[in-house]
């Protein structure tokens, strides 16, 4: 039931979370919502007042629509363009009481599940563009060896015509008590969504790659994500 409504939503939403740029330090923030109408009105207040619009960070929703056993159904990603953002976006939410109207009515929508920050390692194309993405949870244990073989295949499916959207790479530096790195690939629609999955899941260049990396990684978790609402830097 927790995702039907969440489907509902995510199909009103529009394609585009906020105008591409260059991004330092992603934020990432997992809760279960019960009231996604009121989850989205919470955030919806903070970012009209004067202490939203002071936000040194992009914010975007996102929704999982299928994660398999993971208790979360949305994640915010606040999106900051330098480091040191991070820590005057945290500065500025501890001593506003915006802040912590949003945060109390949050509360009353959702359960927090966990959060974990990353440092962008590969980001090619518009991902802001996108309505789908698959998301790939993983261990890595040698980055260098899965980030080289990875861009290969990703190339691969670029130079046939496979991938046509963004993708990217990230690394998690702080709460990666889960996963180490996760990687996504987007698309315009979920029917293209699929149809690239299943063409690049038997492709030449897949056979390749998993030949590459070898024991390098271990596949924690896929999930579907699907925008839902940006609020952009003002």
């Amino acid at each position: 039931m927790k995702k039907s409504i969440l489907v509902i939503l995510v199909a009103l939403a529009a394609s585009n979370l906020f105008a591409q740029g260059k991004h330092e330090m992603h934020a990432f923030y997992f809760f279960n919502v019960s009231n996604p109408a009121g989850f989205v009105a919470a955030i919806d207040k903070f970012a009209a007042s004067d202490c939203g619009k002071r936000a040194p960070a992009d914010i975007g929703l996102m929704a999982e629509t299928i994660n398999g056993s993971a208790a979360s159904t949305h994640f915010v990603i606040a999106s900051f363009e330098e480091v040191g953002d991070f820590a005057e976006m945290g500065a500025l939410m501890q001593s506003c009481a915006d802040a912590a109207t949003m945060f109390q009515e949050m509360r009353a929508a959702a359960e927090p599940v966990s959060e974990y920050s990353v440092i962008p390692a590969i980001e090619v194309g518009d991902w802001t563009a996108d309505s789908f993405f698959m998301k790939y949870d993983l261990n890595v244990s040698d980055a260098g060896v899965y980030a080289r073989a990875w861009t290969e295949f990703m190339e691969a499916g670029v130079a046939d015509g496979t991938i046509k959207n963004s993708y990217g790479l990230n690394r998690v530096f702080l709460g990666n008590s889960e996963a180490t790195h996760f990687v996504y690939i987007g698309a315009s629609d979920f029917e293209a969504l699929v149809a690239q999955e299943a063409s690049m899941n038997s492709s030449t260049a897949a056979t390749t790659f998993f030949r590459k990396i070898g024991g390098a990684r271990e596949l924690l978790n896929t999930s579907l994500i699907a925008p839902v609402k940006s609020w952009p830097k003002q």
